[in-house]
């Protein structure tokens, strides 16, 4: 058994080393990409029921170009991307039914506004500006995964997850006039499966853990089929008093272009890699609360896209 899950870890080292790593940045939306799920983590391991509520804040207000930052292009009958801000709140509820098996719903709630300007010929060769709105907010599409833990001693543990991102989400908000973009939509309108393993290793105060996952679309809608997503994240924590830790985690993620009549190819997909340093704090014997700044080390994006130059996230975790 020591084999297989020496190998599920190097499966997970590669990832992370070989992967062109991961793109949030897009015209539309973003979620952070850090990681808050302590059944992996190995923080939450007794059969029970646990709760996790975290809310995100992220300002995409760059335009990048590969992986530089750019500005408007300014064409005519083109648009230019000004400013995305998301305000995310995502629920999480895992039940660790026994020492090996688990089930994790996350279900997102999704505020997002969006400007940009629409760059119309003027009539005497030029360019009459127009800046158009979104503001909007919606349940997102919700994750269901299972997980199963095939390797477990005193200090280390390995698994493996699966599952599907279902299309619960809406995909026809909009302004006064139109519908916006399908990637600013909270939903994505397809159905898309989730494989994925992780190990984690704790020794005293010393904790950390990896974690790789692959998202593809099964199903799709309305002519368009989201790009294949892999995430992979590292962390660490340590515990500065059996209260209060201290955590940095190396969050990646690759996403493939979008495709479809609904899609922009050429404006979606790259990938990143970011910092992210947090804390926690026990409250109660049964309460936590935590807290990360995210900080994009590395972005390429394709074509012209948004990003964000630092995210926020803080939430609270409750076993039942």
């Amino acid at each position: 058994m020591k084999v297989i899950y020496k190998l599920a870890f190097g499966l997970l080292f590669s990832t992370l080393v070989f992967l062109p790593l991961a793109a949030q940045a897009s015209c539309g939306g973003a979620f952070c990409s850090l990681n808050s799920d302590w059944d992996i983590q190995g923080v939450a391991s007794k059969p029970g029921v646990r709760l996790d509520i975290r809310a995100e804040f992220i300002d995409q207000d760059q335009l990048r170009s590969g992986a530089h930052k750019a500005a408007p292009a300014g064409e005519v009958d083109e648009h230019d991307e000004v400013r995305t801000i998301n305000r995310n709140l995502l629920a999480t509820l895992d039940w660790n039914i026994n020492a090996d098996w688990g089930i994790t719903f996350k279900v997102p709630l999704v505020s997002r506004a969006h400007n940009h300007i629409f760059n119309k010929d003027d009539g005497f060769g030029g360019v009459d500006p127009e800046t158009e709105n979104w503001n909007f907010s919606g349940i997102g599409d919700v994750q269901a995964l299972a997980r199963y833990r095939f390797y477990n001693d005193t200090h280390a543990n390995a698994g493996v997850r699966f599952g599907l991102k279902l299309p619960t989400g809406s995909i026809h908000k909009r302004n006064t006039e139109e519908a916006a973009e399908r990637t600013l939509q909270p939903g994505s309108g397809s159905v898309d499966s989730l494989l994925g393993a992780y190990y984690n290793h704790h020794d005293g105060n010393v904790g950390w853990f990896a974690q790789g996952i692959w998202q593809q679309t099964i199903s799709d809608r309305d002519n368009f089929k989201p790009g294949r997503k892999l995430s992979a994240d590292v962390g660490l924590s340590y515990k500065v008093t059996p209260d209060f830790s201290v955590m940095l985690q190396i969050n990646a993620q690759h996403k493939a272009r979008d495709s479809g009549a609904n899609a922009e190819p050429a404006d979606s997909g790259g990938y990143t890699i970011s910092v992210s340093p947090g804390a926690s704090y026990r409250l109660t014997s049964s309460t936590s609360m935590y807290g990360f700044v995210q900080k994009p080390l590395v972005q390429q994006v394709n074509g012209a896209q948004l990003t964000p130059d630092w995210s926020l996230a803080i939430g609270i975790a409750t076993a039942f």
